[in-house]
C-alpha cells in the first residue's frame, strides 16, 4: 500500500498532497516563488479574514497595495509604528499620509508632502524589514521587575524624520476615554503571587494607588535581604569549620617527634642500640630517642601507577624508533613497525577522548605508509 506524501504550504500552512501550487493561497512551491515571498515579507500586517495565515509584508509592499487601491483609510493595519497593535490605517505613522491624512491631527494632506501643514509633524517611511517595533517588557503590579531599560518607541526616531509619539490602544478612541470608562467597573480580585492565598489585597489594573515601581522595588529589596541572610549563614558556617579544623591540628601530636624532657619514656621491647652507640657515654641533657623494634616493617614508597594508554603509546614510539635505526634489515624494520601498528590500533580502540594522544592518528598513518613503502621495496628487490 503506497503512502500519500503530505505537503505543507510554506506561505499559509495549508496541508495538502504533493503539487506545484498551493490549493489554499495559490502560491507556487518553486525556489523563485519562495525567494520572491521572502523579499516581500516584513513587519507590516493588514487584517484580512479571508487570508488569516498569510505572513506580514514590508513597507514597499504596503505602498504598492495603497497604489492599487487594496488598502483604504479604514483598513485595519498593524506594524512597527503601532507597536504591533491593530488600528485604522489613517492613524498609522508612515502610512496615513499616503492615504491623504495626517496621523497626528487627521488633517488632509497630499501623499508627496514631507510634513503636516497644520500641526507640523513630519512624515516618513519605515523601511526596516526585520524590526517589529515592539517596546521593552515592563513588569505588571504582581510580577517581578524585569531587567533592562525602557526600549519602547516613545520618543525614538523610527526613520520618519521625527521622534514618534505614543500610539494609543485604539484608533477610534483615546486612551483617556478608555481608562475613564474602565474606572467604573468593579475591582478585580487577584491571587497573591507569593502566598497563593485568595485573601490578598484586591488589585485593579486601573487602580491609581497601585504603583508598579513601588511593588518592583519592594520585591527587589526583599530579594536582597534573603541574599544577605544566606551569605551571613554561609560565613558563620565557614568560620565554625575553620575553628574546629584549627583546634584539631593543635591537639594532634606530630608523628616521629621525640617526647619532651622530663616526660616518662617507654622503651620498646627487645630494642637495642646500634653497636657504634654502645661505646659512647649517654648525654644527660639529651633524651634518648625511641628505638623502633626490629620486627616493625619498613614503609616503602608505592610505585607510581602508569596509565596503560601512556605505556602502550610509549612502547609504540620505542618500536618506531628501533625500526628507524640504519643497522636494521628490512625484515626487522617490518617486524618492529607491525608491532607498533598493533599497539597504536589497540590505543585507538580502547582509549577515551580524555587520555587519547593528540598525534595518534598522524603516527598511525606514518607507520602504515612506511610499511607500504617497505613492502614495495621488497617486491622490487630494493634495499
Amino acid at each position: 500500500m503506497t503512502k500519500t506524501k503530505v505537503l505543507i504550504c510554506p506561505y499559509c500552512g495549508e496541508t495538502q498532497t504533493c503539487a506545484e501550487r498551493c490549493r489554499g493561497c495559490g502560491g507556487l512551491f518553486e525556489p523563485l516563488s519562495r525567494q520572491a515571498t521572502h523579499n516581500a515579507m516584513g513587519p507590516w500586517f493588514v487584517r484580512d479574514p479571508g487570508k488569516p495565515f498569510h505572513p506580514g509584508c514590508n513597507y514597499e509592499t504596503l505602498v504598492r497595495m495603497i497604489d492599487r487601491g487594496q488598502l483604504s483609510k479604514y483598513s485595519i493595519v498593524r506594524g512597527p509604528t503601532t507597536k504591533q497593535f491593530w488600528t485604522v490605517a489613517k492613524h498609522v505613522p508612515g502610512v496615513s499620509h499616503l492615504l491623504g491624512y495626517c496621523h497626528n491631527c487627521d488633517a488632509s494632506v497630499d501623499a508627496g508632502d514631507h510634513g503636516c501643514h497644520v500641526c507640523g509633524v513630519a512624515f516618513g517611511a519605515y523601511l526596516d524589514h526585520n524590526h517589529l517595533g515592539l517596546p521593552a517588557p515592563h513588569p505588571l503590579p504582581w510580577e517581578a521587575e524585569l531587567d533592562g531599560a525602557d526600549g519602547g518607541l516613545d520618543g525614538a526616531d523610527l526613520g520618519l524624520g521625527h521622534p514618534s509619539r505614543p500610539v494609543g490602544i485604539s484608533g477610534f478612541a483615546t486612551d483617556d476615554e478608555l481608562f475613564d470608562s474602565a474606572k467604573g467597573q468593579p475591582r478585580t480580585q487577584l491571587r497573591s503571587p507569593e502566598t497563593g492565598l485568595d485573601d490578598a489585597a484586591p488589585v485593579s489594573v486601573f487602580d491609581d494607588q497601585v504603583s508598579p515601581v513601588t511593588t518592583a522595588l519592594r520585591r527587589k529589596l526583599e530579594g536582597q535581604h534573603r541574599t544577605i541572610r544566606t551569605l551571613v549563614i554561609l560565613l558563620v558556617a565557614v568560620i565554625v569549620i575553620s575553628v574546629i579544623a584549627a583546634l584539631t591540628l593543635v591537639r594532634r601530636e606530630p608523628a616521629g617527634v621525640a617526647p619532651a624532657p622530663g616526660s616518662p619514656t617507654v622503651a620498646a621491647p627487645e630494642a637495642q642500640a646500634p653497636p657504634s652507640m654502645e661505646s659512647q657515654p649517654p648525654v644527660a641533657s639529651d633524651p634518648q630517642p625511641v628505638q623502633r623494634p626490629e620486627t616493625e616493617p619498613v614503609e616503602q614508597e608505592a610505585a607510581p601507577v602508569v596509565d596503560p594508554v601512556v605505556a602502550a603509546y610509549t612502547r609504540a614510539r620505542q618500536l618506531i624508533a628501533s625500526a628507524g635505526r640504519e643497522d636494521r634489515t628490512a625484515e626487522e624494520r617490518t617486524a618492529f613497525l607491525v608491532q607498533a601498528l598493533e599497539e597504536l590500533t589497540t590505543i585507538a580502540e580502547t582509549a577515551s577522548d580524555a587520555n587519547r594522544p593528540g598525534d595518534l592518528d598522524e603516527t598511525t598513518d606514518q607507520v602504515r605508509r612506511e610499511l607500504e613503502r617497505l613492502d614495495l621495496a621488497e617486491f622490487f628487490g630494493e634495499d
